[in-house]
Order: C-alpha cells, then sequence, then structure tokens
C-alpha cells in the first residue's frame, strides 16, 4: 500500500510491528522464553542497581537476541511454505538461523561473565 501522508505511513508499520511482536509472543516459545530473559535482565538490573552503561549494554544484547530470534521464526515459516517434505537445503537454512541466535545468546554470555568477573575481581 502507497501512503501519500509520510506519518501515515509510520503509523501503520507500527501497528504491523506490533502485530508481529503479538504474534511471536503467542505462537514462539522460543520467543516467550527470550521475552521472559529480558524480564529478568530488568529485575536484576533494578535489584542490583547496576550501572547504566552495564544495563544498557546488557538490555540492548538481549534485545539483538530477540531480533534475531524474530529473523529466525520468519525465514522458518517462509522455509515451510516452501516444503513441507524433507530438504537438506531446507533444514541447512534453518539451522543457519538457529546458529546465529546460538551466537549472539553466547555473546550475552560472555557480557554476563565480564561483568562478574570485573565485579568480584
Amino acid at each position: 500500500m502507497i501512503y501519500k501522508n509520510p506519518l501515515k505511513r509510520i503509523f501503520h508499520a507500527a501497528i504491523y510491528s506490533i502485530n508481529g511482536l503479538i504474534f511471536a509472543l503467542t505462537h514462539e516459545q522460543a520467543f516467550r522464553y527470550e521475552f521472559c530473559v529480558l524480564v529478568m535482565i530488568f529485575a536484576l538490573v533494578i535489584i542490583f542497581a547496576i550501572e547504566l552503561v552495564w544495563a544498557v549494554i546488557f538490555v540492548t544484547a538481549w534485545l539483538i537476541v530477540m531480533c534475531f530470534e524474530l529473523v529466525n521464526s520468519a525465514v522458518e515459516k517462509a522455509f515451510d511454505l516452501i516444503d513441507k517434505n524433507f530438504r537438506p537445503e531446507i533444514k541447512a537454512g534453518k539451522d543457519m538461523l538457529s546458529a546465529a541466535v546460538f551466537v549472539v545468546i553466547f555473546l550475552n554470555v560472555i557480557l554476563w561473565l565480564i561483568f562478574v568477573t570485573q565485579k568480584l575481581f
């Protein structure tokens, strides 16, 4: 759809984005788990009064995980439309998407380890 009013386009884009988040929260188990981790990160930041810079790093890094999960879920849905039968190429694509999420989660673990070791030593 072509919008002549840029504000109307931004409004509709925001609605589509919110709909995507709602769909992911209601239909994607991994995304729900990742949302729970985000809530726990916020709780840890508040309970332990974590410095603002670290809080921003932790929240941003975890939001990146959630972004990768959204891409993973969207592309997997597209793959499923291509062919429901087993195809090695589709499996490889799904595995690589999963690996991308794993790498970003691993990055988060490293960030937390750096933070904890910095505070302990």
